[in-house]
């Protein structure tokens, strides 16, 4: 089978890397913003049996006609979520999702997959029937514990947003802290992880999310410390991690838990053989694939979109233009 990855690979590699090339014929096409259909021309000719697309709703819409395999999105954003009967957001995540919805609808993919399963309900309100839940895997050969000693007390990979930096703070003042924002990724990356005693996960904005970078994480043999991220069957707070709910509990946690070896170890051993065992790249996309061709799963699909968020869309929409009007009067 000849299986396509569309992807910016510094950002989704970790979900696949080569750990499907035995048994397939597997490439890379690596992908950027404002690409046009002759920059895809190689990937056309490839010919794929299945292509995935991360972030396909940034692709041209012409393009996905031209490709005769199964063409499969899978989208990485956070958007909106029910967590029980409260609708968890920020003005950010409305924002991506947005965007997202306008660009999904002209967009032929077979199946459109979103990686956190609590946003299914709220998407499919607004008229998106996607084709299900699709928990980013992890390159389980790639992502290894390198046993590296420690040169740090704690590491973070990721971008500096002030919801961070409260958390941060503190950290980076007491201890040996390393925040690299981005640049690094696959192997390379594994080595930052296995050097810090202590890996971090903390959220871009103030809401609860799910970041795919906490199976990466786990799977590499790192003692993760995190912020709440949506409850999923796949991740165990207080077995394959440790949560924290504040600033304050993160510091407190960090200190204990740096000298408290054996522990760190234990729960690290947890969250590598929960990753292993049931978020590895081979095992899922296999078992994706297999359903897709058995037809397990719907077809995406698009309805009448709400009118709440068709309204929120078009207020966003003003205020934009508004400010961009502002910024030419002042300049």
């Amino acid at each position: 089978m000849k299986i396509a990855f569309v992807s910016q690979p510094e950002y989704f590699r970790f979900c696949y890397e080569q750990d499907l090339s035995v048994d397939h014929e597997v490439r890379e096409f690596p992908f950027h913003f404002g690409m046009n259909d002759e920059e895809f021309a190689d990937l056309i000719d490839f010919d794929a049996d299945v292509n995935f697309f991360f972030r396909g709703e940034f692709f041209p819409s012409t393009l996905l006609p031209r490709l005769r395999g199964m063409k499969v999105a899978l989208s990485s954003e956070p958007f909106p979520r029910n967590l029980g009967s409260k609708l968890e957001y920020t003005r950010d995540s409305i924002k991506r999702y947005l965007d997202f919805r306008s660009r999904i609808r002209s967009q032929r993919f077979d199946y459109v997959f979103h990686y956190d399963e609590s946003s299914l309900g709220f998407m499919a309100r607004d008229g998106l029937e996607l084709s299900g839940a699709f928990a980013f895997p992890v390159a389980t050969d790639t992502y290894v514990d390198r046993q590296l000693e420690p040169k740090w007390d704690m590491f973070f990979i990721g971008r500096s947003t002030p919801h961070r930096e409260r958390y941060f703070g503190p950290l980076k003042h007491h201890f040996q802290f390393l925040h690299i924002c981005h640049g690094i990724f696959g192997p390379p990356l594994t080595e930052y992880m296995a050097q810090a005693k202590i890996n971090l996960n903390v959220h871009a904005e103030p809401e609860i999310s799910w970041e795919p970078r906490m199976q990466m994480l786990l799977a590499a043999g790192a003692f993760v410390i995190s912020e709440p991220i949506t409850p999923n069957s796949h991740l165990r707070p207080g077995i394959d991690y440790v949560e924290v709910t504040s600033p304050s509990d993160m510091y407190e946690k960090v200190a204990y838990y740096l000298t408290h070896d054996d522990e760190r170890r234990r729960v690290a051993s947890s969250g590598r053989a929960r990753i292993q065992e049931i978020l590895n790249a081979k095992r899922n996309f296999e078992l994706l694939i297999g359903d897709l061709h058995q037809g397990k799963y719907p077809r995406f699909n698009t309805r009448k979109p709400s009118r709440r968020v068709t309204a929120l869309a078009k207020y966003f929409d003003a205020e934009a233009r508004a400010r961009a009007f502002f910024r030419k009067l002042l300049k």
